[in-house]
């Protein structure tokens, strides 16, 4: 064969031996791992890993079960640099199962770092499977990490947080599904996902820092089959900073576990969250237990909870639907927040905290049974748009389109207020 065909069937041999030398590429299995379900394979994936640590590079996991084993507080594994995607071939066809207690990735920087310099950054995990094994401990850790983003991301059977986040910033989680996890019985502190600011009071200790969590995005999540909560956001035990741009569209919440903690909760310390299009299933409860929860903790300042839907089924596992509090100088904001239960909550759909002394807003937020609200029936609402101002008699004319029935406006030559009654504008005296 000569000329441009011979050329052609050289070019596309030589190809695949390219590919292979590629120095960007780590194969687990090219390091002797082996994901057979049964071998440990810790050691073989940390090589590959340190090896893309030293230029940047992707590990790429072949489909295959492979089992790491934390030991004690030492991770499984360690991403020691920036840089690194970890990559899988399907998220249910490559998969890490962890094979005893313990945290199973640590994607952190070495300590709090303010400036970002020393943070663990731009790097990604996508396609990949995380098994718990129902053993206790996270599955992924991101401390003092930043400019990160998880794709298609699996994660089930965990006795523990899956994602355990502090001081991590502007990263961004996609398609993330997080099964059949959960903390121990009746925890109070083991959401499947958790961003706080510390996760200790202790200052100088691992989890600590005075900064924040900001500028997350999780977008089309779903998380399921949880016991002691889906997702919060809050300061953490040590009082510093204060949580900031948080994001979730298009995600699911939806148990038939539930054991203690809301589905959502945003704690009072958090700022700019806003929260839109979110279903919120509360089906049933573990074993053993029979208190109805409250489904989302609502207290972030200039923040929204927007186009959600909260229903459960035949057992009443609601307490309240949203439990809301506003700050001082805040609007709680909340638009089109409909529960819709096949059991009435035990509480009302709407509850507001006492110790609220902001205002609020809340628009075409209902429960299609039971009561609609409870706690300290606000005083101080945010105020609506004002009325059209008409410098003389209000007509049609006045508006650049007819109004409806209803609408209302002011004459404000004669002090009058004017409404819309079967076509015809009706006014009566505003007292001097």
């Amino acid at each position: 064969m000569t000329g441009l065909a011979g050329a052609a069937v050289a070019v596309a041999a030589a190809a695949p031996a390219v590919a292979s030398a590629a120095v960007d590429w780590f194969n687990v299995k090219d390091f002797g791992a082996v994901g057979d379900d049964a071998t440990d394979d810790t050691a073989k994936i940390q090589d590959a890993i340190d090896q893309a640590a030293v230029g940047g590079g992707t590990v790429y996991f072949p489909p295959g079960r492979y089992v790491v084993k934390p030991s004690g507080s030492t991770p499984a594994l360690t991403v020691p640099g920036n840089n690194i995607r970890i990559v899988g071939a399907n998220n249910r066809a490559s998969m890490l199962r962890k094979g005893a207690d313990g945290l199973l990735l640590r994607l952190s920087g070495p300590g709090a770092d303010n400036s970002g310099a020393t943070h663990r950054r731009y790097c990604s995990i996508d396609n990949l499977g995380f098994n718990g094994n129902s053993l206790t401990g996270p599955l992924l850790e991101l401390y003092y990490t930043d400019n990160c983003y998880f794709r298609d991301v699996y994660m089930t059977s965990n006795q523990g947080i899956c994602v355990d986040a502090v001081e991590l910033w502007d990263s961004r989680f996609y398609n993330l599904v997080i099964e059949s996890s959960s903390g121990p019985a009746a925890s109070t502190a083991h959401p499947n996902i958790w961003l706080r600011n510390t996760s200790t009071a202790t200052a100088g200790a691992w989890g600590h820092s005075t900064d924040n969590i900001n500028q997350v995005h999780f977008v089309g999540c779903r998380l399921e089959g949880f016991g002691t909560g889906g997702l919060w956001v809050t300061q953490g035990p040590a009082a510093t900073n204060s949580p900031n741009g948080i994001h979730l569209t298009d995600c699911k919440f939806e148990t038939s576990q539930m054991q203690g903690g809301p589905h959502l909760k945003v704690d009072a310390s958090c700022k700019h969250v806003h929260a839109g299009n979110i279903y919120a299933y509360a089906g049933g409860f573990a074993s053993g237990f029979s208190t109805a929860q409250n489904i989302i903790s609502w207290a972030g300042t200039a923040s929204s909870l927007e186009n959600v839907l909260i229903a459960n089924g035949g057992t009443a596992t609601v307490n309240s639907g949203v439990v809301l509090y506003a700050g001082a100088g805040t609007t709680a904001v909340l638009r089109d927040v409909v529960g819709l239960y096949g059991t009435k909550p035990t509480g009302t759909h709407i509850y507001y905290e006492a110790s609220s002394t902001g205002d609020f807003l809340v628009e075409n937020s209902y429960g299609n049974i039971g009561g609609q609200a409870s706690g300290t029936i606000p005083t101080r609402n945010q105020p609506g748009p004002p009325l059209r101002r008409v410098n003389g008699a209000v007509s049609d004319s006045s508006f650049t389109r007819a109004p409806l029935d209803g609408t209302m406006a002011l004459d404000t030559a004669n002090e009058r207020l004017y409404v819309r009654v079967g076509g015809a504008w009706k006014w009566t005296q505003l007292n001097s």
